[in-house]
């Protein structure tokens, strides 16, 4: 989406000064969305027609009722879960789509006392049970490391490695839904 409608070589300036250390997520994130000025009807229209979801995401929700936590904008995850025909509980940020540019209202801006940034794992619920999660990207490498165990790919994965983090691999999430069942 950011590609279609923002400034993409910011977008990727922006991406390379997260993983640098230079700024953090949330002005990753803000910054980006700031270079998207087109309207939302739009933009939910092209992410609709565009956006795919992880293969075997109905059957993971419909079998085990995750909570779905996201760095992600509620106004564009939303619309693609309804095409989809799932209903599962999201936290998600909001925007403010506008002519000069789109702001992001933050689900939480509390700093988690272990990254020292609001991040994922301050929406993680407090139980009994034991937590499963299930990341692919950058916003979920605190969050993940508060699990007991953890589904990887991509990003994720590589941190995780990089920190000798034990983690299962995954491709779609047929194959998460099968490791929960053991």
């Amino acid at each position: 989406m950011l590609e279609q409608f923002g400034d993409w070589e910011k977008c990727k300036r922006l991406g390379d000064q997260l993983f640098s250390g230079e700024i953090t997520l949330h002005e990753e994130i803000e910054r980006q969305f700031a270079t998207v000025k087109a309207p939302l009807d739009e933009v939910v229209a092209w992410v609709v027609e565009n956006v795919r979801v992880r293969p075997g995401l109905a059957e993971l929700v419909e079998r085990f009722h995750p909570l779905v936590v996201s760095s992600g904008l509620h106004e564009l995850i939303d619309p693609v879960l309804a095409r989809e025909g799932v209903e599962v509980e999201l936290l998600a940020n909001r925007a403010v789509p506008g002519p000069d540019g789109w702001r992001i209202v933050w689900r939480d801006e509390v700093d988690c006392p272990v990254c020292g940034q609001p991040c994922k794992r301050n929406m993680l619920p407090d139980g009994d049970g034991r937590l499963v999660y299930v990341g692919d990207g950058y916003s979920d490498r605190c969050a993940a490391q508060a699990a007991d165990r953890i589904f990887a790919r991509r990003g994720l994965a590589a941190y995780l490695d990089e920190q000798a983090i034990a983690y299962e691999p995954f491709d779609d999430l047929f194959e998460v839904a099968a490791g929960l069942e053991t």
